[in-house]
């Protein structure tokens, strides 16, 4: 009896259908009425009916909704049959493109061709049921598969499905495979076999032999195949599965090996008796004699066990026994002596020898000495934690051992980085032969004052560590003091003497950290300290290095992230007409107002934004800051200045510099000539070729450049002219002492010549008074900049600055 469910919101329709079917004698169907598209859903869903009858029209929903609804929910097994009023072939191709099974018109409807349709639909249901549930049974046979198993086509050879263990076993993507064919993995050689093994069997099912078969890495594969023909989507195929027999085949090939190393191995061989108790020796070669110092009559008849000696704990001795008892392979390397009592390493391969019957009639066992290799092994071992110059323990080696010393409760441990001045010039003058020895000479000396190695180590190049534990600052001091004495005492070889100084840094817990890593940075710091202070000497890490390095911590970690806050802020320096006293323009500076440090000075975080290669980002704020600004005084109608902001190396170097500065300029609709970038020497000087052009770029864009802290970088004319930069700007440095300051006021007096010569507005930093001012402008300066015009401050208040018309 066929389930049916007729979805009609008219239930006249719905009885008119019953009847039709009530009086069929050729089959027996069960009729359900539902009047709602959602009632019919539900009923979709609950899978209790083998047909649907669907109405197109039903109410203000469309029946063909519940069509899609079977299909998209893979209900292909559960068939709808659309009803209309009317036919309409529209309609009717709308119904079995959607996946109805069938489209029927109500009027034309008789008993008979309702319930060959019904029954029709319901039939065809069953079969793609079946198909769906053979496919289902198809891919799990195919994809769990645990062998790797593969399905090519016929006639093109190639790979059209590939499981999950052949993906593995084989190495390639299964992407990969379905662009191969079978022969891609296999040999050349194997070529010819396949397509001859293909012409005369590829038909057949069954056992295809045994092949040789190449994974992606190169690696061969040993396989028994067996294959199987069918059709999938129409074409001749075939499924393989393969079964890895490759470590059989090793299997075989290292008996085979056995055997002729029992004949001619230069290594010791011993054959030992299975069906005897105690499995006794009956064989031993010449190799095993020279190598054990044991004669063969000596050891014929005994059990192996004997050249163990006193060692009869070793673990590798049961895996041995357990390869023995199950008839199994082993490879062991035991500890054993010769006949002199002389301890050597045996590497041991044990192999069982089978009779026709399976049965173990024998084990053959080879012996390799391991010795020297062992002594080899040490000595590599030594030597990756060593330095092979000085012989001292390498620093992860101290490192180990100052986190000892620090885990102790009251710990006092001081870390001494000792750096040698100067000494890359030793490498370069008098070779690193010479150099080589004065390092193992310095280190042998460092190791006298510490009193041993135990504490020193090799950290880089010229660098050494050095560890005090236990002892109060004074004495420590007094160590250091000695260090540096020892290295400066003259050296002296074949035809060659040297005289060396270092520069030595001091930092202890738990004063200046708790950690290893932490003394070594903060130890390092003092080092570079000492450097600066002129060399030879020592430093303790200090306070003030203290701050510095959690300044460079703290402020950094928060610097990331003080653009987002919006914690910026820009302040503008105005910037004056040397006669007029009128402002031409505005230097933007960045200022950085945080909530949790208050106001941070530009020369506390810029510095730090520099080492933290931060500055590209900072300048492109401060960029797109600087042309908002600019353009809403623009709007406002004020005219005839610029704004300026500073470019660092690092930005100018980056290499779309260019398109973020037109971006910032077509953003804000920046007009040409308000915008100007100041640049320093230095930034110019880093790839002069490169600059150059990316300025060239800049400038055309109707952005003006001017050179920062003229007289205070290169100062190379050859350069400068290069540039085509409109403004130089004299540094506070020749600023400050004018006009009492003849050296400064001639180097201000070049500056400006310089810079008319060469076409360029001239202006001066660091103005504080009217003298300067006067004394600037007597000598031709063009603009002029100063706490005496004005200090930095935010554009609402220096709006009240600008020239009023």
């Amino acid at each position: 009896m066929l389930r049916v469910l007729v979805v009609d919101d008219d239930e006249e329709d719905f009885l008119i259908l019953r009847d039709l079917l009530a009086d069929f004698p050729q089959g027996r169907f069960e009729l359900d009425w539902v009047a709602t598209l959602a009632e019919g859903a539900k009923a979709l869903r609950e899978n209790l009916h083998d047909v649907f009858l669907v109405d197109y029209h039903l109410g203000p929903d469309n029946g063909m909704d519940l069509v899609r609804l079977a299909v998209a929910e893979g209900s292909a097994h559960r068939p709808v049959i659309m009803l209309t009023g009317q036919g309409n072939p529209d309609v009717d191709r709308e119904a079995l493109a959607a996946g109805a099974s069938d489209y029927l018109v109500k009027g034309n409807i008789d008993a008979e061709k309702l319930a060959r349709s019904l029954r029709y639909a319901a039939e065809r249901a069953r079969q793609v049921a079946q198909i769906e549930d053979g496919k289902r049974r198809y891919r799990q046979l195919f994809e769990l598969n645990p062998f790797p198993t593969w399905v090519y086509e016929i006639s093109s050879h190639r790979f059209v499905a590939a499981n999950d263990a052949m993906v593995a076993s084989y190495g390639y993507s299964r992407d990969e495979l379905l662009g191969m064919t079978i022969f891609d993995i296999r040999d050349p050689d194997e070529a010819e076999r396949l397509r001859a093994y293909l012409d005369e069997r590829d038909e057949q099912s069954g056992g295809a032999g045994i092949w040789r078969h190449r994974r992606k890495d190169g690696s061969l594969v040993w396989v028994n195949i067996t294959g199987h023909a069918l059709e999938l989507d129409g074409k001749a195929c075939r499924m393989v599965i393969a079964h890895d027999i490759t470590e059989q085949r090793s299997t075989q090939e290292r008996m085979q090996l056995l055997q002729r190393a029992v004949e001619s191995s230069m290594n010791g061989i011993i054959i030992a008796d299975a069906q005897a108790a105690d499995l006794p020796i009956i064989y031993v070669n010449s190799a095993f004699e020279s190598l054990t110092g044991y004669d063969a009559q000596e050891v014929v008849g005994r059990n192996c066990r004997f050249l163990q000696g006193a060692e009869t704990r070793q673990p590798e001795l049961k895996i041995l026994r357990r390869s023995l008892a199950e008839g199994r392979e082993s490879n062991v390397i035991l500890r054993n002596f010769r006949k002199d009592g002389e301890l050597f390493w045996n590497h041991l391969f044990t192999s069982p020898v089978r009779d026709e019957q399976g049965t173990i009639t024998h084990f053959v066992g080879i012996l390799n000495d391991l010795t020297e290799r062992r002594q080899v092994e040490a000595e590599l071992a030594y030597a990756a934690n060593h330095d092979a110059v000085t012989s001292l323990p390498l620093y992860p080696i101290l490192e180990a051992a100052i986190a000892g010393l620090l885990e102790r409760e009251g710990a006092m441990v001081s870390l001494l980085f000792i750096d040698l001045d100067h000494f890359h010039a030793i490498n370069e003058s008098m070779g690193h032969i010479i150099g080589d020895e004065a390092l193992r000479v310095v280190a042998t000396r460092l190791s006298d004052v510490l009193g041993g190695p135990g504490y020193l180590s090799r950290f880089a190049g010229d660098e050494f560590v050095a560890v005090v534990a236990g002892q109060a600052r004074e004495r420590v001091l007094e160590v250091a003091e000695a260090l540096r004495q020892a290295v400066a005492r003259p050296l002296e070889g074949d035809g060659w003497s040297l005289y060396l100084t270092a520069s030595i840094g001091i930092a202890r817990s738990p004063d200046h950290g708790e950690s290893g890593a932490d003394l070594l940075r903060r130890a390092e710091a003092a080092m570079s300290r000492a450097k600066r202070e002129g060399r030879d000497t020592v430093c303790e890490f200090s306070t003030l290095q203290m701050q510095e390095l959690e300044d460079r911590l703290v402020l950094g970690a928060r610097l990331r992230e003080a653009v987002s806050r919006d914690e910026l802020q820009l302040h503008y320096q105005p910037q004056l007409a040397a006669g007029s006293r009128r402002i031409t323009g505005f230097e933007a500076l960045l200022r950085w107002n945080s909530p949790d440090l208050g106001s941070v000075p530009p020369g506390r975080f810029i510095p730090i934004a520099e080492s933290l290669g931060l500055m590209p980002e900072l300048g492109l704020w401060v960029l797109n800051e600087a042309c908002r600004q600019l353009r809403a005084w623009h709007d406002q109608g004020r005219e005839g200045f610029t704004v300026a902001v500073n470019f660092s190396a690092h930005q100018l170097q980056r290499p779309d510099i260019v398109d973020r500065v037109r971006e910032a300029i077509e953003r804000h609709q920046v007009p040409r000539g308000m915008l100007e970038i100041e640049l320093t020497e230095s930034s110019l000087m880093e790839n002069v070729d490169r600059v150059k052009g990316r300025l060239a770029e800049i400038k055309a864009l109707g952005v003006s450049l001017s050179l920062d802290d003229f007289g205070t970088g290169y100062s190379s004319l050859a350069y400068l002219k290069q540039f085509s930069l409109d403004k130089l700007k004299i540094d506070r440095s020749f600023v400050k002492d004018l006009p009492g300051d003849a050296a400064d006021a001639a180097i201000a007096r070049t500056i400006v010549a310089v810079g008319h010569e060469l076409k360029m507005v001239v202006a001066a930093e660091g103005v504080e008074n009217q003298e300067q001012a006067d004394f600037l402008l007597e000598m031709g300066c063009d603009e002029l900049q100063g706490y005496h015009f004005g200090r930095p401050a935010p554009a609402v208040e220096i709006e009240a600055r600008f020239p009023r018309d």
